[in-house]
C-alpha cells in the first residue's frame, strides 16, 4: 500500500515537473518589465549615440530617469533617450503603458527593428506605435521595409485616441501589437478597460492582388528583431519638418510604466 502511495506521488511529481517544464519552453524569451527604479540590464540597453537626420538629437543614457515605478525617457535640444533589448526576437504580442508630454517635433515611440546593420544583406524590417504632439492626440502606426540598397516602402495610419477616451498627454495609455507571420493587430486598452482593436495588417495571400489591409509577401517583417523604445526630436530639416515636424527646442518627457513581451 505505502508502495503505491509513494509510486503515486512520484508520477504526480514528475508530471508536474514536465508540465512546469513545458510552460518554461513555451515561454522562452517572455519578459515584463515594470522599470522599478530603472530598466532591467539583463532585458535592456541604453542608446548612445546618433541616428543622423532626421534625428537632431544624440542619445544619452543619462537621459533615462527612473523612479520608483516607471523610467522616463527625456528630451531637451540635442539630447535623447533610447532603449534597446539586448537579444533579438521573434513573433509575439508587445505591449506597454506609456504618457507623454506635448512639445511639437518630438517622437515617443514603442517599435521593433532590425536591418543590414544586425545583419549583412538583410533588408530594414519594423513596426511602430509612435507618439507626435504635433499630430494630435493620434497614435501613428507604421510598418517599414526596405531591402539593402533598396527602395523604402511604409504603411502608415494615424488613429485618433479620443475615440477610445484616450489622452496621451493626460492619460497613462496601455498600447501594444501582436505580431504573427500572417497577421499584425494592434490595440488599446480604452478609457473604460476594454481591449480594443485599431488596426489590422495581413501577409497577402499571394492571390495576385494586394488590398489595402496587406503588405506583399516580400516586405512581411520575418526576421528576429530588437524592441525598441525612444522619445527624440527632429532636426528642422526638409525630411525632419515633413516627420516629426517643426521641433521649438522645448523640454519634455515620455513616461514609460512597463513594457511585456509574450512570445508565440
Amino acid at each position: 500500500m505505502l508502495q503505491n502511495i509513494y509510486r503515486s506521488i512520484a508520477l504526480t511529481t514528475a508530471g508536474i515537473a514536465l508540465l512546469a517544464s513545458t510552460h518554461a519552453s513555451a515561454q522562452s524569451g517572455y519578459f515584463k518589465d515594470d522599470f522599478s527604479w530603472g530598466f532591467n540590464s539583463s532585458i535592456w540597453q541604453a542608446r548612445s549615440g546618433s541616428n543622423g537626420t532626421p534625428f537632431g538629437c544624440t542619445f544619452d543614457p543619462s537621459m533615462i530617469n527612473p523612479s520608483s515605478h516607471g523610467i522616463t525617457l527625456s528630451v531637451t535640444p540635442g539630447q535623447c533617450a533610447e532603449l534597446r533589448t539586448n537579444q533579438n526576437l521573434g513573433y509575439g504580442k508587445i505591449q506597454g503603458s506609456l504618457k507623454t508630454g506635448n512639445a511639437p517635433g518630438t517622437v515617443a515611440s514603442i517599435f521593433t527593428y532590425t536591418s543590414w546593420y544586425d545583419t549583412p544583406g538583410r533588408p530594414w524590417q519594423e513596426i511602430d506605435i509612435e507618439f507626435l504632439p504635433s499630430l494630435g492626440n493620434v497614435v501613428h502606426t507604421n510598418v517599414i521595409y526596405q531591402p539593402q540598397g533598396g527602395t523604402y516602402e511604409s504603411w502608415e495610419q494615424d488613429i485618433d485616441l479620443g475615440q477610445y477616451g484616450l489622452n496621451i498627454t493626460q492619460d497613462l495609455v496601455t498600447i501594444g501589437f501582436d505580431w504573427s507571420s500572417w497577421k499584425i493587430e494592434w490595440y488599446v486598452y480604452d478609457a473604460w478597460g476594454n481591449q480594443q482593436v485599431i488596426r489590422t495588417l495581413y501577409k497577402d495571400n499571394g492571390d495576385g492582388y494586394v488590398a489595402n489591409n496587406e503588405i506583399p509577401q516580400y516586405a512581411w517583417p520575418q526576421d528576429p528583431t530588437r524592441i525598441m523604445l525612444n522619445h527624440w526630436h527632429g532636426d528642422n530639416s526638409a525630411s525632419g519638418m515633413y516627420f516629426p515636424q517643426e521641433y521649438f527646442w522645448e523640454n519634455t518627457w515620455a513616461y514609460y510604466d512597463y513594457l511585456e513581451y509574450v512570445p508565440h
